[in-house]
């Protein structure tokens, strides 16, 4: 039997990136299809995630799990999120298979269930993970978690340790479906957190982001449970790197939007970077060090006013009481 599409299907059309077949179709589940679907048909540039959510019958938290793969593989941004090149592919012609994205090894095909038996009998510590983590998440593992479970240790490298103690971090979070827990583990892949040490600063990092963003989100009126990954780094960077408190973080908020309409996290990274090359480290200390630069402004401002007045009053002396000189004016050649 032949196929072909319904040529009146194209009276009404949206535009599809070619990524999204050549790179994705495979890799992403149905879920994190449908939205970014959804999202390219209606608003690709500012989506209603509320009305989304209602017009696809998906609970919102769940939604937010869904998009995290579009915004770790760069299809998908986020507030204060430059865009990357995404490569193109090229004519069907002349290059039949794309070639994958140079910043990521392609994924491998998902196993068979005879393969991931094959797996589970020669790896026991793979047997063990799976017995575990079938009693941490309270379910049944079926095919899909027994990919996510394969490819995280297998193709993204983590050991079985550290991602017991990432499936206990999901759990902890009520996030126990296998895209958030996918989304997270190729996160931690990313980044080779590949140890126990590193796998416990990473869960501390991310208990203090979720903590510090709980407050952000209610300033800005936000509705996501947690922040993204991006968002997440900025942070861990503010908090623990440069010692700042939620009292200072809200305080950049506070200046990024006295200055922007919208959101963003690469605002306030400079902000804060700023005041903490200058030593600021409390709120008084910069509400102190912005009233020094206003008088220091105001002093500025009157010595310029006194020497301008002086220069005048040196000009009005000449005018009265100087000699006037005349020059004869010299011809010029036209």
């Amino acid at each position: 039997m032949r196929y072909s599409i319904n040529p009146n299907c194209f009276k009404s059309t949206f535009a599809v990136p070619a990524a999204l077949v050549d790179q994705h179709i495979r890799l992403a589940n149905e879920h994190q299809l449908k939205v970014l679907l959804w999202i390219l048909r209606n608003d690709p540039v500012q989506p209603d995630i509320a009305a989304m959510c209602q017009a696809l019958k998906i609970d919102p938290a769940d939604a937010d799990d869904y998009l995290q793969y579009w915004v770790l593989t760069g299809v998908l941004l986020t507030d204060g999120a430059a865009p990357t090149p995404m490569q193109a592919p090229a004519p069907a012609a002349t290059t039949p298979t794309p070639a994958p994205q140079p910043h990521a090894p392609p994924k491998p095909e998902k196993p068979t269930s005879a393969e991931i038996a094959a797996r589970l009998e020669e790896a026991p510590e793979l047997a063990e993970l799976v017995r575990e983590a079938q009693r941490m998440l309270g379910k049944t593992i079926g095919y899909n978690g027994l990919c996510t479970l394969l490819e995280l240790h297998d193709h993204y490298g983590l050991p079985t340790e550290v991602l017991f103690m990432l499936i206990e971090y999901c759990v902890s979070v009520g996030k126990t479906n296998y895209s958030y827990l996918a989304a997270v583990g190729a996160d931690w892949g990313a980044r080779e957190i590949d140890t126990l040490e590193r796998a416990a600063e990473q869960i501390e990092a991310l208990r203090s982001a979720n903590s510090l963003w709980s407050g952000i989100a209610r300033a800005a009126g936000l509705k996501n449970p947690r922040p993204t990954p991006k968002q997440a780094d900025f942070l861990h960077r503010w908090q623990s790197e440069w010692g700042f408190d939620e009292a200072m973080i809200l305080l950049a908020y506070e200046e990024m939007a006295e200055h922007t309409g919208k959101l963003s996290f690469t605002y306030m990274d400079k902000v804060l970077q700023r005041w903490h090359n200058e030593g600021l480290s409390t709120p008084a200390a910069v509400k102190a060090a912005a009233q020094a630069r206003h008088a220091a402004q105001q002093t500025a401002g009157q010595n310029a006013a006194q020497t301008a007045s002086y220069d005048i009053d040196a000009f009005r002396d000449q005018s009265l009481h100087g000699s006037l000189q005349y020059k004869k004016k010299r011809k010029t050649d036209a």
